[in-house]
């Protein structure tokens, strides 16, 4: 099976004074068709930095991408908005009520992927893909009319979850989509993006300092420490017999980790 990403010795740079400072270094991993791979490691790990590479928001210093088969390691993120690829590659931002436009309903910001990436088609059957967008990830058809003030954080982040796969993209990268919310709206979040693995194929990265949500969810799992990945393998693998001093660390601090989704 062909990967659907592909990132091979990652390196981001970031100028401090006096030099540089490598926020990435000398990362490599493949996320395969269907997956769900967690990314985790503490505040400062890299893993944030790593997600905008990979969602071509920001530009890294060296190393080699590929997406779905092509090349993009010299397409800088503004020239891979304007590519076809880009409406197979969305994400989901840490905080919904900064990255929704409050002056946007909840249909319009849906809708916007469509309006900016979709085609003639696309564009004119918009609502029907709207409200089935929205149905998906779990926001009632009544909240469609609301602007951003006037949601939950968990309706906000259906809407973000409902933007990122209104165009049925073949990947989608999830920034800390749940660090907002408490416990209860967690695991509607959670078994949303599950049902959406579920009907629709879809393929997640999903970054998080929340171990315990990681392996809920996860196939295959990175850890990272310092700007490297210290460790990676099955998901399930690595949490009964961590390799990595790090990683024992972080699995060590966790106050609970049998917390069920049916809790």
């Amino acid at each position: 099976m062909t990967p659907i990403l592909s990132m091979r010795s990652i390196i981001k740079y970031y100028p401090v004074a006096g030099g540089q400072v490598a926020a990435v270094n000398d990362v490599s991993f493949d996320v395969m068709p269907g997956e769900i791979l967690g990314i985790v490691g503490e505040s400062g790990s890299g893993k944030t930095t790593l997600s905008r590479i990979a969602a071509r928001l920001i530009d890294h210093s060296d190393g080699r991408i590929w997406f779905d088969g092509h090349d993009i390691t010299h397409q800088t993120g503004r020239r891979f908005a304007r590519s076809p690829l880009r409406r197979q590659l969305q994400m989901v931002f840490q905080d919904p009520l900064a990255s929704l436009n409050p002056r946007f309903r909840a249909a319009e910001a849906i809708g916007d992927p469509v309006r900016r990436l979709g085609t003639d088609d696309e564009r004119r059957n918009r609502t029907a893909l709207v409200t089935q967008a929205a149905v998906h990830a779990g926001l009632p058809e009544r909240l469609l009319s609301s602007y951003p003030h006037q949601l939950s954080g968990g309706q906000r982040a259906r809407v973000d979850i409902a933007r990122a796969i209104v165009l049925k993209p073949k990947l989608i990268l999830l920034d800390e989509p749940t660090s907002a919310l408490d416990a209860s709206l967690q695991a509607h979040v959670i078994r949303t993006l599950l049902d959406l693995r579920r009907d629709l194929g879809c393929t997640f990265i999903f970054v998080s300092h929340d171990l315990n949500l990681v392996r809920l969810i996860s196939d295959r799992l990175l850890v990272m420490h310092q700007g490297k990945v210290v460790e990676q393998g099955i998901a399930q693998e690595v949490f009964e017999n961590p390799q990595a001093d790090y990683t024992r660390k972080l699995i060590a601090a966790i106050p609970q980790l049998g917390r069920s989704l049916t809790a």
